[in-house]
């Protein structure tokens, strides 16, 4: 029996192991060559020696495997062999495909496109071709980047050609086995000018996997939008420009092409490296091109396309003695060299402070590589500085001359784009950040000049072992697949059909809908690839979109432009440009009657590049952020807004702070507090402020108000009709759907007394339930909306500038950064880790406690820890017993807070994921916002944050330690998370991805579906730069537990116990999970320690004063553990002689078998008298399905008939 494998086979011996009804058994195995059907015999040294080069992995064989041992059968021998793709036509010989090279238009790409796929060649010839050329023309051997010695030259030659978009998709999953090599003749010659940058080098160069690391942190969207000041200013001095040209009517404007060359290098120059070129300026006056532009020009010019009659003079160059390749080489390493001077002062200027502070050098100087640690190397600077110009503002000028050209020919899109201008600004004279994003119309006419006239007309990947490609054809090592992006960009199955001639202009293609809009199936989303693929994709695309579209929207309304009759554009690299530009595109300009005014071009529009991250942080060595500094008051009209919050766990407190920095931003004054704090002053008889408005985000707690809500409950609950009036606010409620009968009852009585009070809501009470996913997205919303509301209330606007954006921004929840001794000053206490008894011993020297035990956490020794469930169950719950200090008093149904940690597996990945061993130090300073991260003094009434109790007190922490206490590593990160990575993220194809991530259908499916943890989605999207303040910052606190105690002070007062069952499972991504308390609890063995406190919680959750109250008590599963409690002290009461009243319990679980927990002891109450009936309800025993609530029914009748004759019911009963 013979199989063909469908992945590449390493074969290291003549013998596999198959499974055989579960038993490995060695049986011997023949091997062929797919390509050939040769069997390979050991015996025969060559075939020795490929199987030798295949199984240490030097050389990649498809191959054939005969497990019987026999040959081949038939049918795999009449399988045609692995084949490389068909010929192009026209091969002959010597020459190969020259020919193909040929034709109308100048530049031999579109040549190759049109002659071996135009006029239905694709349907003759299919999307992927083989073509040969000669080697001046194409390809030079003798590669530096693939491996020694091809075994094959041919396939250097060869080059596998496709427009095919399925190839580029197999080109993308599989990149490692096809990456970018830099290394073919005209490669090189580029190189030999712009060095080995981004753009101009291969993926496995290690100075290109540094800078990839780095340098896309410049071109983020966030950086963006920083720089939009900066390139309106150069679209400014462009309009002004002009203006002067136009100033005596239609003006026939020349050299096109150098306007938006001058244009683009200022503007991108001026936002990543902080130098003003004035090349704008420089054209208008006919001054000379600023000096860094000349040397590049110059450099650029002389390496590609040289005048060396010119250059040498017509005696040197017609003496042939002179080597003129050699007298060229002279003159490309003097060009280099004058281009490098010029770099090298500006990195020397900015290094000293002068200018570019957070920009591009500056990165290169300060930062490390988020990919391999490293810093960019100094002689690398340059390349990476000359590939911004070959790829960030020429290909960016050479499109906008293309826009240019297509709209002038083709009026009514130039109209359409006008309309959708004038719309999008209404009376607004110039575009701002947010009108960009709505010139739908305006992208697709530069999208769709850059279909049909890519500025890069080819790219390409290389095999990096003999490989398949699309399952059918057979590539070489060393060979090159590539893509020719003209031919791509024009098939017409991908852009006709009811589009039109794909040739034709018509913007109308990339329109959002359109497609779908035509009754046709969406585009392959690899049609369109002018600025890449891959990890390859262009860095810069986001920004040559907002600078071109920025440009076309300051353009279009000031002025009209055509081309000269007769003048049809012709795709040339004649003007010295690395892409075909519209030769000696020249335009009729006049200024359009009625044009909105134009702003003078300000001196003091620097962009703010020194925007380290998304945080406003910069980098450390250690992989960290540095604090960024204080956020400036953003001028506005100063409306206080009092943001409050009651809360339990800490999430309303975050939802508060969060709030409070959006509000902010918006120009409100802005305080924070919980809601006893509110009503605080005066003794708790005042009231709310009348002036500004009051936000309230809470919790609820069984039905009851949190613990720092208890005072405002009671205060709101007594205040007078109309005593609240003239205040305006607005309700944010949080619960859990999961207790119905409780759900959301505080948020809805605070929305109910303040209007019963005279208060007026700002908007209707709104709430989110934590049980549901889209949690934080519902926050926004809301938030959103309170924020406009708030504004149209009060009749003001929100301000604009950086200092409103700093405002805005978030600022961070824990302030942690890397420790060393010059930041650290006096430290109070180390924290190594959550059993560390002399820390907590030295922390509470620090907190005032009032004589209150209860009022900070302790260690709390284990005594005993058994489990209640049998061991195949498949399930855990554990009865554990813990010591209480001195002085810790609890009731019987009080709760037990346990601080957790995260799981160890967690914090490992999230060590891995941010390059860290565990033992870096941090330092932690304590700050009003950050205690609540940790359950840390949480127990005090209402509980304070443990910077409110520690303002500024330092504390050393370790890169372990941090990850197990102050964030929630489980948690599922947000669809805004997702979104603002997608921001952050510098690597093109990875944004993309994040963006669909972030989408309604893909975050549902990608992220909270398979519950993804963020540092799973971090680990996959590996190109977003994070340290560990950002992810402690980035997901919420890891808050504290509370469990109902199960056992009675009457027992013991110094004894408590709880009943855990055990969270854990498998993710759908395949991660174990385990609870971060419930694990916890279940591994510390006796004698180590928990660190807690007991909670008195708000709730009626007690027993009765008098125990001869009738009571029912319904505990199903672990829900029993409060009723053990009231028992236990039940039993004490009977032990000491006091009369009990009848009770209740009604129990419910699974099975007899399984998980009747506390059997004996609750058979022994009912013996004893401690209770008077236990009614037990097993679900999985018996025919049918039992649950605790028939027993219920079952018993209610009777026992209430006794309780209504005895006149007892209406009085005493109590049900808990």
């Amino acid at each position: 029996m013979c199989r063909c494998t469908s992945a590449l086979v390493f074969p290291s011996s003549r013998e596999v192991s198959p499974s055989v009804n579960g038993h490995a058994k060695k049986q011997p195995v023949n091997i062929f060559l797919q390509s050939s059907k040769e069997e390979l015999r050991p015996e025969d040294p060559a075939a020795a020696q490929t199987l030798e080069a295949a199984s240490s992995g030097a050389q990649k064989l498809v191959l054939l495997v005969a497990t019987t041992g026999a040959p081949l059968s038939d049918a795999v021998s009449k399988l045609p062999p692995l084949q490389q793709p068909p010929y192009a036509p026209w091969q002959l010989p010597v020459i190969g495909h020259a020919l193909l090279t040929r034709g109308k238009n100048e530049h031999f790409v579109h040549n190759l496109a049109h002659n071996i796929w135009g006029d239905g060649g694709l349907a003759r010839n299919g999307g992927t071709v083989r073509v040969s050329l000669p080697t001046d023309l194409d390809f030079e051997t003798g590669a530096p980047e693939g491996p020694e010695g091809w075994d094959d030259k041919a396939a250097l030659v060869e080059t596998i050609m496709t427009c095919d978009p399925d190839v580029i998709a197999e080109l993308i999953a599989r990149e490692a086995e096809f990456p970018k090599c830099w290394n073919r003749g005209p490669q090189n010659v580029v190189a030999r000018m712009a060095g080995n940058g981004l753009f101009t080098s291969g993926t496995r160069d290690p100075d290109w996997q540094t800078a990839h690391g780095i340098l896309p942190r410049a071109f983020n969207a966030l950086k963006i939008r920083s720089y939009y000041p900066a390139i309106l200013d150069k679209c400014r001095v462009y309009m002004h420009a002009w203006d002067k040209r136009a100033a005596g009517g239609e003006a026939l404007i020349g050299g096109i092409h150098e306007w938006m060359s001058a244009f683009t290098a200022d503007a991108i120059v001026k936002c990543i490296i902080g130098l003003d070129m004035h090349n704008i300026e420089r054209l208008q006056t006919g001054e000379e091109a600023h000096l860094f532009m000349r040397t590049y020009r110059r450099a650029n010019r002389v390496n590609m396309r040289p005048d060396l009659k010119a250059e040498l003079g017509a005696a040197k160059y017609y003496n042939p003695l002179v080597d003129k390749k050699a007298e060229h080489m002279r003159l490309v390493a003097e060009a280099r060299r004058n281009t490098e001077e010029v770099i090298f002062d500006l990195v020397e200027r900015t290094r000293r402070g002068e200018m570019g502070e957070g920009g591009m050098i500056h990165m290169m100087l300060h930062d490390k590589s988020a990919t391999n640690g490293e810093y960019i190397r100094y002689r690398n600077f340059y390349p990476q500085l000359i590939n911004v110009m070959v790829a960030g503002h020429e290909t960016t000028s050479a499109t906008l001359s293309w826009t240019l050209y297509f709209l002038a020919k083709n009026p009514t899109c130039m109209e359409k784009a006008l309309a959708e201008i004038r719309d999008v600004l209404g009376d607004a004279a110039e575009p701002t950040v947010d009108h960009i994003a709505k010139l739908h119309y305006v992208e697709a006419c530069f999208r769709e000049a850059l279909r049909i006239q890519p500025v890069a007309v080819a790219t390409a990947r290389d095999a990096a072992a003999d490989t398949v490609l699309q399952g059918k054809w057979l590539v070489r090592r060393g060979q090159r697949v590539a893509v020719n992006l003209v031919a791509l960009h024009r098939r017409e199955d991908q852009w006709g059909g009811p589009f039109g001639d794909p040739l034709e202009y018509n913007p109308d293609r990339f329109m959002p809908g359109a497609y779908e809009k035509a009754g046709l199936p969406p585009r392959h989303p690899q049609a369109y690839a002018p600025w890449g693929f891959g990890v390859r994709a262009c860095i810069g695309q986001l920004f040559a979109l907002w600078e071109a579209k920025t440009f076309l929207a300051m353009l279009l309304p000031r002025f009209h432009f055509r081309t000269p009759v007769g003048y049809v554009a012709v795709a040339s690299q004649r003007e010295l440009s690395i892409s075909p530009l519209p030769y000696q595109l020249s335009l009729h300009v006049r200024r359009r009657e009625g044009a909105p005014a134009t702003s003078l071009p300000s001196d003091e529009a620097q962009p703010p590049a020194a925007a380290r991250t998304a945080q406003g942080g910069q980098k450390q060595a250690n992989g960290a952020t540095t604090a960024p500094a204080a956020a400036p008051a953003a001028a506005g009209h100063s409306t206080p807004l009092q943001v409050l919050f009651g809360s339990n766990s800490g999430m309303c407190e975050d939802f508060a702070q969060q709030l409070a920095a959006k509000v902010r931003g918006a120009g409100f004054t802005v305080t924070v507090g919980s809601l006893d704090l509110a009503i605080a002053g005066g003794g708790g008889s005042g009231g709310l402020p009348t002036t500004g408005a009051v936000a309230v985000l809470t919790s609820t707690y069984n039905g009851m108000p949190p613990d720092n809500a208890v005072a405002f409950s009671k205060w709101l609950g007594a205040a007078a009709p109309g005593s609240q009036a003239g205040v305006r606010y607005a309700v944010f409620g949080v619960g859990n759907s999961q207790w119905a009968a409780t759900f959301q009852a505080f948020p809805k009585r605070v929305d109910g007394l303040l209007t019963a009070a005279g208060a007026a809501a700002l908007l209707p009470l709104s709430s989110v339930d934590v049980d549901q996913a889209g949690v934080t997205d519902a926050f926004d919303e809301w938030s959103d909306s309170l924020v406009a509301a708030a504004l149209s209330a009060f009749g003001v606007a929100s301000p604009t500038g950086a200092a409103a954006a700093a405002a805005a921004a978030p600022r961070p929840r824990v302030d942690i950064r890397p420790f060393d001794e010059s930041n650290g000053g006096e430290i109070a206490f180390e924290l190594t880790g959550p059993g560390d008894l002399d820390v907590l011993t030295k922390m509470r020297g620090h907190i005032p406690t009032n004589g209150n035990t209860n009022s900070f956490l302790h260690p709390l020794k284990v005594l005993e820890s058994r489990q209640l469930l049998p061991a195949d169950s498949g399930r855990a719950t554990a009865h554990v017993e813990l010591e209480l200090p001195e002085g810790m008093t609890y009731s019987a149904g009080d709760h037990l807070e346990v601080v957790p940690v995260n799981c160890p597996s967690l914090v490992e990945a999230a060590l891995q994921l941010l390059g860290l061993r565990g033992d870096e130090p941090f330092l932690w300073t304590a700050g009003s916002k950050d205690g609540a991260a940790r359950g840390i003094g949480s127990g005090l009434k209402p509980p304070p944050a443990l910077g409110d109790l520690m303002p500024g007190l330092k504390i050393k922490v370790h890169a372990r330690g941090a990850l197990q206490w102050f964030v929630d590593l489980s948690t599922v990160p947000s669809r805004k998370l997702v979104a603002q990575l997608a921001e952050a993220c510098p690597c093109p194809p990875e944004a993309a991805a994040l963006r669909r991530l972030a989408s309604e259908e893909g975050y549902s499916a990608g992220v909270s579906g398979p519950k993804l943890t963020l540092v799973e989605l971090l680990s996959r999207f590996r190109s977003v730069p994070t340290s560990l303040p950002e992810l402690v910052n980035a997901l919420p606190r890891l808050a504290p537990r509370y469990y109902s105690i199960s056992s009675s002070p009457r027992a013991d007062p110094r004894r408590c116990s709880i009943t855990v069952g055990l969270v854990a499972f498998t993710t759908p991504t395949g991660r174990p999970h385990r609870g971060a308390s419930s694990g916890l609890i279940h591994s510390q063995p006796v004698g180590r320690h928990l660190l807690g406190t007991v909670r008195c919680l708000q709730s009626t959750f007690k027993l009765p004063k008098d125990p001869t109250t009738p009571i029912i008590m319904i505990g199903p599963g672990t829900g029993l553990a409060p009723m053990c409690g009231f028992m236990q002290e039940r039993a004490a009461l009977l032990q000491g002689g006091a009369q009990l009243g009848p009770a209740l319990l009604f129990f419910g679980c699974r099975s007899a078998g399984e998980d009747y927990i506390y059997r004996d002891t609750l058979e022994g109450h009912l013996a004893a008298g401690v209770i008077s009936g236990l009614h037990v309800a097993f679900s999985r025993d018996g025919p049918s399905k039992v649950y605790v609530q028939v027993g219920c029914e079952a018993s209610a009748q009777n026992w209430m008939g006794s309780l209504l004759e005895a006149g007892r019911y209406l009085e005493d009963v109590w049900a808990g």
